[in-house]
């Protein structure tokens, strides 16, 4: 091979490479933004979480307040039909 040979192709290999710096670093850049971007939608996703589970332990507080005997009555309620229906699904699943 010449000399002017190996110089072009050394050229080009250099001129590839700083394309491929470039590009790597475009690309860099851009991950770390969508990093970034990703972080402050988690953050506000967790805001909004809180404020919408303090919202329904106010809503809770308030309806207990309101309706002492019908929230305290409740409870039984749901347990026993729990209850029932874990006894309908435990025996249901032994007969088959």
């Amino acid at each position: 091979m010449e000399e002017s040979e190996k110089s072009s192709l050394l050229g080009k290999a250099r001129e590839r490479l700083m394309e491929v710096g470039d590009e790597v670093s475009r690309l860099t850049t851009e991950a770390t933004q969508a990093v970034e971007e990703g972080v402050v939608a988690a953050g506000m996703l967790a805001r909004c979480g809180r404020a919408a589970t303090e919202d329904l332990i106010d809503d809770a507080a308030h309806h207990i307040q309101d309706e002492p005997l019908r929230s305290v009555a409740m409870g039984p309620a749901i347990g026993f039909g729990v209850g029932a229906l874990a006894g309908w699904l435990a025996t249901r699943n032994a007969r088959e």
